[in-house]
């Protein structure tokens, strides 16, 4: 027995010890698994920081995009000796695939000096000029000034290419690749038909887009359905008030134009960056901007400095809105210096800013319509057309002044609602008769003045019952096709929608019969009527 008991004592031991000498070994595997992890982190950085600084010239602080990639280090230096001894297309190979291992500013330098030695202009200012907009490049003095004289340089016709994908996406346009997503800036690409490939995961995309010179193209890819959408994003054309002082400040202009691309606003087309108005009126602004074909048009006004300070400056920015023909949204920045930084990185922020606020601004429709037609119609004191007129307005109250000759002016008022029509129907009241006839064609007040009063008062209630079927036929055309409250839950479906078109036609014809009718028995004279 005792035997034994030491035996089952022995095995109990030995069931407790494996266990805990398993997970110790687990433990110490682990932390040596970390330990050389940590270790080749080390010697990576290491490498990179090295490789980095003779690829640029620059110290280990500012290698941050290099850093764990030796490869892509080594690769570039590559690039650099096959670009000095003159073979372009192996310098070509080698920046596409350091690229390919590590995305970096220093990357689309050296693309950028590619692209310059093969005689590809437009796609070496576009790798130039996103290379300076990326936060990471280098602050070497040298590379940056390169880099600015390449992306100063004139294009010949070019677009810009806005690229929507999967984050850290490869971009190749006419199977070169030009960098990955999100793209800092749009692309500036020669103007045509263009191949574009988004490759990610192992996974490839490809769609065609034609962009004009001067003009943009924005492309999304959807990953899931492989679809590829082209549309055209909004244009802006940039106009200053009088001097043209400002279309001289290079730094300025690219502030302004960087503020807009930041928001996927493209410039519109033209031989200088800023356009010009001799005063900032909402004519000139709209006009220019159809002109160009642009949606908006952003003023830009230099003005003195509202703090007091003698060097200080202001900058007054204005945006008008083209198919509302209205401002939408105004900001004033202070600039001290067209080449300070700070003040021109506040400068693009500014512009994203009015540009975010004026797209975002919510509108309705107005529909106004007048007995009789072809009457002057203007909105805010603003002339838009003649009715019957019908277009686009912001939400909020909209003043409404209407005049044609022969009658006199009238004033409306109406509140525009979030996507809804709000409809106007008036009737013009002719004008009275104050001045003296000429010589010869003077009747007597009776005689031009005389109605049966069964003619006015016939007229006086088809105007009114006009107006009143005017009014309901018109509303049964704005509400014709709405859906029938209340929407059935779960889901926010409409299952049943108002059909009141014709209705509303007939109602609206009918009306406007009576009331063109009504006004006719009132106005004109009877017959026999005449001069003494």
């Amino acid at each position: 027995m005792r035997g034994a008991g030491h035996a089952l004592g022995a095995w109990l031991v030995v069931l407790l010890c494996v266990p805990q000498t398993v997970d110790a070994r687990r433990h110490h595997g682990e932390s040596s698994k970390r330990a050389h992890k940590k270790s080749d982190r080390k010697r990576d950085k290491k490498g990179d920081i090295s490789g980095s600084s003779s690829v640029a010239g620059q110290s280990a602080a500012n290698s941050a995009d290099t850093v764990r990639k030796p490869r892509a280090v080594a690769l570039l230096l590559e690039a650099k000796a096959a670009l000095e001894a003159g073979d372009l297309d192996g310098a070509h190979k080698k920046a596409d695939a350091a690229y390919r291992k590590q995305a970096s500013a220093q990357g689309l330098f050296v693309l950028g000096q590619v692209a310059q030695a093969q005689g590809r202009v437009v796609e070496a200012h576009d790798l130039f000029r996103r290379y300076l907009a990326d936060p990471s490049a280098s602050s070497d003095a040298v590379l940056r000034a390169e880099a600015q004289r390449q992306a100063g340089l004139s294009l010949p016709q070019a677009g810009d290419l806005y690229i929507a994908g999967d984050k850290d996406a490869l971009v190749y346009v006419n199977d070169r690749l030009l960098g990955s997503l999100p793209l800092l800036l749009p692309l500036r690409v020669a103007a045509g038909n263009l191949s574009v490939t988004l490759q990610s995961g192992g996974r490839s995309s490809k769609g065609t887009v034609e962009v004009p010179a001067g003009q943009a193209r924005e492309m999304r890819f959807d990953e899931l359905t492989g679809a590829v959408l082209v549309s055209v994003p909004p244009t802006v054309v940039l106009v200053e008030e009088r001097s043209g002082k400002l279309s001289s400040e290079a730094a300025l202009v690219e502030a302004l134009e960087k503020g807009s691309q930041l928001v996927g606003y493209s410039l519109a087309a033209s031989e200088r960056k800023l356009g010009f108005c001799e005063s900032l009126s909402a004519d000139c602004l709209l006009d220019l901007a159809k002109q160009r074909a642009a949606n908006y048009a952003l003023g830009v006004r230099e003005v003195p400095s509202s703090s007091g300070v003698s060097t200080g400056k202001e900058l007054q920015l204005q945006l008008w809105d083209v198919q509302v023909g209205d401002l939408a949204a105004q900001e004033t920045v202070r600039c001290s210096s067209y080449r300070n930084e700070s003040d021109l990185a506040a400068v693009t922020e500014q512009v994203a800013t009015v540009l975010r606020r004026g797209r975002a601004r919510p509108r309705g429709m107005l529909s106004v319509s007048s007995i009789p037609s072809e009457a002057q119609l203007a909105l805010s004191g603003r002339f838009v057309g003649k009715t019957p007129w019908k277009g686009s307005v912001f939400v909020g109250p909209q003043q409404v002044e209407l005049w044609a000759h022969g009658f006199e002016r009238q004033q409306l008022s109406t509140t525009v609602q979030p996507g809804q029509t709000a409809m106007l129907s008036t009737l013009l009241s002719p004008e009275l008769l104050n001045e003296p006839l000429p010589y010869g064609e003077r009747r007597s007040v009776a005689a031009l003045g005389a109605r049966p009063l069964w003619r006015v008062a016939t007229g006086a209630a088809m105007i009114g019952v006009g107006m009143l079927l005017t009014g309901i036929g018109g509303s049964a055309l704005a509400a014709n096709g709405t859906c029938v409250p209340p929407l059935q839950p779960p889901a926010l479906v409409c299952r049943e929608t108002i059909q009141s078109g014709p209705l509303g036609g007939s109602l609206l014809g009918i009306g406007l019969g009576l009331s063109i009718g009504g006004v006719v028995m009132v106005a004109i004279p009877p017959r026999g009527a005449s001069s003494p």
